[in-house]
């Protein structure tokens, strides 16, 4: 026996979940919407069998684009599609499972402190909603806000800035910035808002030093250059002073390059050379050793001059041709005469 719904088709509806619509339906195609809100349409009204013909007649699509469709359903874990028949998933216990998790029991005073937490952190979700979503933020944000919160372990107000840093690149269009910026806060160490702030003042001061490279070289730094700067900086501790004397090593050059910088600041560092004196100071003494070197190489070319002399025959020419006949020359009258 097959229990049918007899209500008229005008007055009834079909409930979608709001998951749905803010999560799922702008990655979809428009098939693929169709062929959903269709599928739900004939579970919640009338009869519930469906072919794959029915599908493409009431679509006006073909039956090709119907199987397409399916499978898009089907890799968003919207349906299940088995041989006989298509499953509907139920998205809401979908999204309650990826939320849920275990509690171990605990003692009051952590129970107390964790709801403390969660309270200033739903503060937080609710201020992030209002400012930048203006209430309709969707629920892939409030997941990746709350494993931000679990992996990282951010502070609320670390937070916020996080996403105060998405709106002003107008990138909260998805999840995808945000993520790196946290990943990048995350390993330099950044929980609290003290150190953000920290980190924000070490990073300003890092384009600052950037941007005075490309200055000084006279050039457009590309991704390479920066990494290099970034190497001097973190790796080396290097810091304005001591990049700016090697820069001026490039004073004169034609086309100045930052690989050259680099190896300049290398030499230093593999040197254990810290400070601008000590820096200062092993240059000066290298050129004082190249000077010496210099001098002494031109005293041996001036001592070797008078090394060689002329042999006193070549020096005459007394000798030259002796033995040897030399041939005759004839003008031009004894020419004609020849001939």
């Amino acid at each position: 026996m097959r229990i049918k719904d007899s209500r008229s088709i005008i007055f009834s509806d079909t409930p979608v979940p709001d998951l749905f619509i803010q999560d799922m339906m702008p990655k979809l195609s428009g098939n693929a919407v169709k062929s959903y809100l269709f599928l739900n349409s004939v579970f919640q009204n009338g009869s519930r069998k469906a072919t794959r013909a029915d599908l493409a007649d009431r679509l006006g699509i073909s039956e090709e684009a119907v199987d397409d469709s399916l499978l898009e359903l089907q890799s968003m874990q919207l349906i299940t599609v088995g041989d006989h028949d298509i499953s509907i998933n139920d998205l809401k216990m979908q999204e309650l499972q990826k939320r849920y998790r275990p509690v171990s029991s605990s003692t009051p005073k952590e129970i107390v402190g964790r709801e403390e937490v969660h309270k200033e952190r739903e503060e937080i979700v609710n201020q992030i909603n209002m400012t930048f979503f203006q209430g309709m933020m969707t629920f892939t944000w409030y997941d990746h806000i709350d494993r931000w919160f679990e992996v990282y372990g951010f502070d609320p107000e670390v937070m916020f800035v996080l996403f105060q840093e998405a709106a002003n690149n107008n990138r909260l269009n998805g999840p995808g910035f945000a993520m790196r910026v946290a990943e990048d806060w995350a390993s330099a160490g950044v929980r609290t808002y003290e150190q953000l702030s920290r980190y924000y003042t070490h990073f300003m001061k890092k384009n600052e030093l950037k941007a005075l490279v490309g200055k000084r070289l006279r050039r457009k730094m590309t991704e390479y250059d920066l990494k290099d700067v970034d190497m001097w900086i973190d790796e080396y501790g290097y810091g304005e002073d001591i990049i700016e004397e090697a820069l001026s090593k490039t004073r004169g050059a034609s086309n100045p390059s930052v690989r050259f910088v680099s190896a300049v600041l290398k030499d230093w560092y593999d040197r254990g050379l810290n400070t601008l004196e000590d820096i200062r100071a092993y240059e000066e003494k290298r050129a004082a050793e190249i000077s010496a070197l210099q001098g002494k190489s031109a005293s041996l070319r001036r001592d070797n001059r008078d090394n060689f002399t002329l042999d006193s025959a070549q020096d005459d020419g007394s000798d030259i041709g002796t033995g040897v006949r030399m041939p005759r020359l004839l003008s031009e009258t004894a020419d004609e005469e020849c001939d």
